[in-house]
């Protein structure tokens, strides 16, 4: 497996797990705010919330196709 492939699985995986915790699930009013900082500043707290989980399970995602394609490719 390519150390790249590896190392971009993991810090995907990583995130995922960061931003589903601490956006989705605990819903930290740091992420939120940041969030709506960067996207729009109306938004309301559930919107951030559901933009917080759908964009850490793309990413997500992303993080096993990584892995799985290192794999593949080593």
């Amino acid at each position: 497996m390519g150390t790249g492939y590896l190392l971009g699985g993991i810090a995907c995986l990583l995130y995922f797990a960061l931003v589903f915790y601490f956006g989705g699930v605990k819903k930290s009013p740091g992420i939120l705010k940041m969030v709506k900082m960067k996207l729009n500043k109306n938004m309301t707290d559930e919107t951030a919330v559901k933009i917080c989980i759908w964009f850490s399970i793309i990413i997500g995602l992303g993080g096993v196709f990584l892995l799985v394609f290192g794999a593949i490719q080593g």
